[in-house]
């Protein structure tokens, strides 16, 4: 029996020391930690704070409060719909900005730009989890991100939303353009979101996926945890589409010529239709400055910036005009509180 208990003793005392080890190597140079040692050290974190909220809010409320707990690590927020709005004023739901760009979801950033082009004042919520109907992080109830309270109603998908405001506060920024004009407006914005935005897609979340935790300002271990799961989706959606079914080098062909298009397009114009800013641009806006800002080391920002510099020129033409406040927003990072 006593051999037994110094066994035990001593097995206990060896995964103390190892987990001493890899605990030292986790704040000094994480990067040689193992996935196998990674998952070691996230399960004992868990563990110990499982036990912590076990301990003093018990077994039924523990498991709402470990919850709410983790998500509120990355951002909160509570939803208005229904009480506490605002009547005619615009509420925009994402996630918080971070210190390369106001969002990391070209969607959000293409309804922002068209609110602030359109004149339409708008206060952005940021929220992780959201109460009511709404279950879905960073969503509405039809999964789609950005997404829209108005008077009380949720909304997502950010075409339907542009076209909701347009007729709600009577705008269109598209009255100088012809039938025409209108359609070639449509055909890009519908090639920037249903093609191009794929090869963001690919560039950030698969290709680039070690660099995700600095990109969201998210700790290294959330981000492995969620890589597997977060991958085998992206690539079942990337295949559903359409685009997923081709290789790599394919894809980023697709990318080049979808770029070529609008760099040849745009030409020396100030903006895509013209010489003042219609819906169009901010979609393809939308798109870009994740490219410009958000994805320097890739194939798609060479293209941007080297292959297509007019590209480039339009991004920031766009930014000075309708963000002045990028540095205020971008410095409203986790980092920096």
């Amino acid at each position: 029996m006593s051999g037994s208990l110094g066994d035990v003793q001593g097995s206990l005392a060896a995964l103390y020391e190892n987990l001493q080890t890899l605990v030292l190597l986790l704040f000094t140079d994480p990067t040689q930690l193992s996935y196998g040692q990674a998952f070691v050290l996230v399960g004992v974190s868990v563990l110990l704070v499982a036990t912590v909220v076990w301990t003093f809010f018990g077994r039924q409320n523990g498991t709402m409060v470990f919850i709410n707990a983790v998500l509120r690590t990355f951002g909160t927020g509570q939803t208005k719909t229904g009480a506490g709005f605002t009547p005619g004023k615009v509420y925009v739901y994402g996630p918080p900005s971070v210190k390369a760009i106001p969002s990391l979801f070209p969607f959000s950033m293409k309804l922002e730009t068209y609110l602030r082009m359109a004149d339409i004042p708008y206060q952005p919520v940021h929220v992780w989890s959201t109460q009511g109907p709404k279950v879905c992080a960073y969503t509405s109830c039809n999964g789609k991100i950005p997404w829209i309270e108005y008077n009380g109603e949720a909304m997502g998908d950010s075409g339907l939303i542009l076209e909701f405001l347009n007729k709600e506060k009577d705008v269109d920024l598209n009255q100088s353009l012809s039938e025409a004009d209108k359609a070639v407006s449509r055909a890009f914005t519908k090639m920037v979101e249903e093609s191009t935005y794929w090869g963001l897609v690919q560039s950030r979340y698969m290709d680039n996926y070690g660099k995700l935790h600095d990109l969201f300002e998210l700790p290294w271990t959330v981000m492995f945890l969620v890589r597997s799961v977060g991958q085998r989706e992206i690539r079942q959606m990337m295949r559903g589409h359409g685009i997923g079914r081709h290789s790599k080098e394919e894809i980023e062909g697709i990318m080049e010529k979808d770029l070529k298009a609008i760099s040849s397009f745009l030409g020396a114009k100030p903006y895509l239709m013209g010489d003042e800013p219609t819906e169009v641009d901010a979609a393809v806006f939308g798109q870009l400055s994740e490219i410009v800002w958000t994805a320097p080391d890739s194939y798609l920002h060479r293209i941007v910036t080297v292959d297509y510099p007019n590209l480039l020129v339009y991004c920031n033409r766009i930014k000075d005009r309708y963000w002045s406040d990028w540095d205020q927003l971008t410095k409203k990072s986790k980092k920096d509180k």
